[in-house]
């Protein structure tokens, strides 16, 4: 029984990363834009998020991203 509950850890530990997903905040020269995905090469990425609401969080507080 030991076994099983080290394997069922040890696959959960392994798996779990998977399941993370990553927000890019990137700018073109001219708007903001994020991604769940890397972005092409051509735009600058400004950051890096966990979340979708910490990505959201940091581009309003970004220069780059004020409109007007």
């Amino acid at each position: 029984m030991k076994k099983y509950l080290v394997a069922g850890v040890l696959v959960v530990a392994f798996a779990t990363p998977a399941f993370a997903e990553q927000f890019f905040v990137a700018y073109d020269g001219k708007r903001c834009e994020m991604f769940s995905h890397k972005p092409k090469d051509s735009m600058n990425i400004l950051g890096t998020y966990d979340s979708r609401h910490d990505a959201e969080k940091a581009m309003k507080k970004m220069s780059q991203c004020q409109k007007g």
